[in-house]
């Protein structure tokens, strides 16, 4: 068997470029009463650990419910402690969540796991993709969607990424991963400055809302949602300038590395 010279083998990456090292996903968890159990794993990449759980079944042998399971970063890096990170992360994802339960289109949150991990509710779904049987009342679901959240205060930041977007097996939408969202605080606290920020963000979130509805969507688009769909903030391209050099850089560090074989 011919094998690469050891300078060309990939090799396994350190244990720092993940959020809980090498740690495996708790077997078992218990949150909302229940116990949940280890299905598979979702990702597992710098700031965070997501997983499939399922609960026990009930009673009468029904299959049990399925929940996420996220874990912010806790493993040190380089040396440095990260668990405070990975506290204030979660801490602020779970306020989205709590803000925003009851809005139709986002998961139910089922508790907190720990000091930076939590659980909400699986959605069976897709990533949002040109291929799916997308209509006209879809993108009018994800548009008072985005509403919502507004009118609770809450940019979601995240819509650029479709992966983000999930067509739910009801044919709804659901957004997931409130992990950048920027909540507007109220009273005394809501400054001039936050205002403006989240006034800026809620337009991004407008953003690509139209940039997704007239790609995916464009015979159900008006002359104005295409023209809404060109509307680039400033933040947005303050975004793209530092985030695209970050990307890269983090895939040339992640080439270097045999990733096929981690968890």
């Amino acid at each position: 068997m011919n094998e690469l010279p050891p300078s060309k083998t990939k090799r396994p990456p350190p244990a720092y470029l993940f959020a809980m090292g090498r740690a495996a996903p708790p077997g078992e968890i218990v949150a909302d009463g229940r116990t949940y159990r280890f299905v598979r794993l979702f990702k597992h990449d710098f700031f965070a650990l997501t997983a499939l759980y399922e609960a026990d079944a009930d009673a009468g042998g029904s299959q049990g419910a399925q929940a996420v399971l996220k874990i912010q970063r806790a493993y040190p890096y380089l040396g440095f402690p990260m668990r405070w990170l990975g506290k204030l992360i979660a801490g602020h994802e779970v306020r989205i969540y709590e803000a925003l339960q009851g809005v139709r289109g986002v998961p139910r949150f089922l508790g907190r796991i720990g000091a930076t991990g939590f659980l909400h509710e699986f959605i069976p779904g897709e990533d949002l993709h040109a291929k799916l049987p997308l209509s006209p009342g879809f993108f009018a679901d994800l548009e008072t969607l985005f509403n919502e959240l507004h009118a609770r205060r809450i940019a979601y930041v995240d819509s650029n990424k479709r992966e983000n977007i999930l067509f739910g097996a009801d044919g709804k939408p659901w957004l997931i991963d409130f992990q950048i969202s920027y909540a507007l605080k109220t009273g005394p606290r809501g400054h001039f400055m936050a205002r403006w920020l989240f006034r800026r963000l809620a337009r991004s979130d407008w953003y690509h809302f139209y940039k997704h509805k007239t790609r995916l969507l464009p015979s159900a688009c008006t002359t104005e949602d295409f023209v809404r769909a060109e509307k680039r903030g400033a933040l947005h391209q303050v975004h793209r300038m530092i985030a695209r050099p970050l990307i890269l850089f983090r895939r040339w560090i992640l080439s270097r590395y045999d990733l096929a074989n981690t968890r």
